[in-house]
């Protein structure tokens, strides 16, 4: 079943591209921007920061770039620059897609449902892996992809092979690689103490008072000369 675009983002065109540019439309609120398209130049496009913000909180990658003539593109996001000192994003870069032609992200990993019932025998579930690179038509593309992880017992494990994906989604991860899996939380190995032998924990204090004796002597024998 095809999935609808659900993030819209309302853009405009700008005239030029460049640093000063750049300063002139974060001055007026907005970030630049850059929708690339495989052969032809990248389009100089303007987001309005509050709009950004709003939905850099959720977890996408597919987004529907609205233009105020009503022309749409759909796009990835490939890449965002942010003013560290700030706290804001300062540019973003999208990839244009066609609806005909597979792409490939990487989408987030959650565990759903009830918890492990290894868990309730003192089992800890940890994930592995965050993040699924995988393979599909724009429509396709899963904005996540939940986990039922209720029936992993101590020592079970879930890798990226066991997972089951919408139709027409094809992980490109390698398939081996673990996901989430339940460890014995009683099971910590004892740490490895180095303890000294007896005797040699006493040796440097001997040292040293063997030193203090001869230096004092020598001070004792200066003194006389």
């Amino acid at each position: 079943m095809a999935t609808k675009v659900k993030h819209v983002l309302n853009v405009s065109d700008r005239a030029a591209k460049g640093s000063a540019e750049a300063r002139r439309v974060r001055a007026l609120g907005l970030i630049p921007a850059v929708i690339y398209s495989k052969g032809a130049a990248g389009r100089a496009i303007s987001v309005k920061a509050p709009e950004w913000e709003a939905l850099s909180q959720h977890d996408f990658n597919l987004v529907s770039l609205q233009f105020e003539n009503g022309d749409e593109v759909r796009a990835l996001l490939k890449e965002t620059q942010r003013n560290f000192i700030k706290g804001t994003t300062s540019h973003i870069d999208f990839q244009e897609v066609r609806k005909d032609v597979a792409i490939e992200a990487e989408i987030p990993v959650h565990p759903g449902f009830e918890p492990p019932v290894g868990c309730s025998k003192g089992g800890l579930m940890e994930q592995v892996l965050h993040l699924l690179k995988v393979e599909c038509l724009p429509d396709a593309l899963p904005e996540e992809i939940i986990v039922d992880v209720t029936k992993l017992e101590i020592g079970d494990a879930i890798h990226v092979q066991d997972l089951v994906l919408p139709e027409g989604v094809k992980a490109k991860t390698h398939g081996e690689l673990v996901v989430f899996h339940v460890i014995d939380a009683n099971a910590i190995p004892e740490e490895e103490t180095a303890a000294p032998a007896e005797g040699e924990a006493a040796e440097p204090e001997v040292i040293g008072e063997k030193e203090k004796a001869e230096k004092a002597a020598e001070r004792e024998e200066a003194k006389k000369k």
